[in-house]
């Protein structure tokens, strides 16, 4: 590598997307700032994703191959303990970053204390090439805003402190859900005054075509119980109805009404002020396919708010 000691390892972990890995890892290379390491981590690959990350000739990229599947959060491991550089990013091998992504993450925590632990800019939401949504990152984001919520989102667009990982400890590898959220408790709950720092750029695409929240809703279950087990303290009201009401849509989405319904009327009982909740309870009260009817007017609704922005 031109430089033996990177300011930003990104991490890259990837399995069975040799369709898309390439976008992803175009867009780190392409980064505005040269100081990096681009680490794509393959977790058992067996569609031809070597070939497609054997084509690169640029020293900045490190190819690990793990040999077996063992899932997002170990795949992300290997790439952390790869790393060398004073910061790691994270990108999802179907994502990509904007050119000025690490430059204004950078500039970020060269402005900002060491109680910086991590920073997150805003990114838009993809579907079918067309943006959905577009999530601002908050300026800050402490302990308590974590309790209400993931305002931080999946681990696409952050990078932390190389020295997080040494004072808290990798990422769990077995929790079935909410991996990104639980490190992010982990992070701040750590060190009283911690935080993570948001970007008001958007600096990354997330393409989630065909992706679902989830197909099973009992290891969503588990991770979420898991995290309350762990972190409960921390995790409030409107956060701990959000579970149940996720949880719900799963089931909805296997076709299992009498579960989903019960969720999101558990939903209610927790936070019975939501308008959102009662009328996904009232849907699923009637099928499932009213709930999901629901949901869909709810994005294309958002799809078309976005595009008239």
């Amino acid at each position: 590598m031109a430089n033996e000691m990177p300011a930003v390892s990104i991490v890259i972990p990837t399995y069975n997307r040799a369709s898309v890995v390439g976008r992803a890892i175009d867009s780190a290379l392409a980064q505005t700032v040269d100081d990096l390491e681009v680490i794509v981590v393959d977790d058992g690959s067996t569609d031809g994703t070597d070939a497609v990350v054997g084509s690169y000739d640029d020293d900045r990229l490190v190819y690990l191959q793990t040999g077996t599947n063992g899932g997002a959060n170990a795949a992300r491991n290997r790439g952390i303990e790869r790393a060398s550089g004073e910061f790691v990013s994270f990108l999802d091998s179907d994502d990509e970053l904007v050119p000025t992504h690490v430059a204004r993450v950078l500039e970020t925590f060269q402005k900002s204390s060491e109680q910086v632990r991590g920073v997150y800019t805003s990114y838009r939401k993809r579907r079918d090439g067309a943006v959905y949504d577009v999530i601002q990152a908050q300026k800050r984001v402490t302990l308590e805003d974590l309790g209400r919520g993931n305002p931080v989102g999946s681990f696409s667009a952050t990078t932390f402190r190389a020295s997080a990982f040494d004072d808290v400890g990798p990422l769990d590898e077995e929790l079935p859900a909410v991996q990104d959220y639980e490190f992010y408790l982990r992070l701040l709950a750590a060190d009283e005054g911690a935080e993570i720092r948001g970007v008001p750029e958007v600096l990354l695409d997330r393409h989630i075509d065909g992706e679902r929240i989830g197909t099973d809703p009992e290891r969503k279950l588990e991770g979420y119980c898991r995290v309350l087990e762990g972190h409960g303290e921390h995790v409030g009201r409107q956060r701990r109805a959000e579970f149940a009401a996720n949880v719900a849509i799963i089931y909805a989405e296997s076709g299992r009404r009498e579960p989903a319904a019960a969720y999101l009327r558990h939903a209610l009982a927790i936070d019975p002020g939501s308008v959102r909740y009662a009328v996904y309870y009232w849907a699923a009260s009637v099928s499932c396919g009213a709930l999901l009817g629901v949901l869909e007017a709810k994005r294309r609704l958002a799809v078309f708010a976005n595009r008239h922005h």
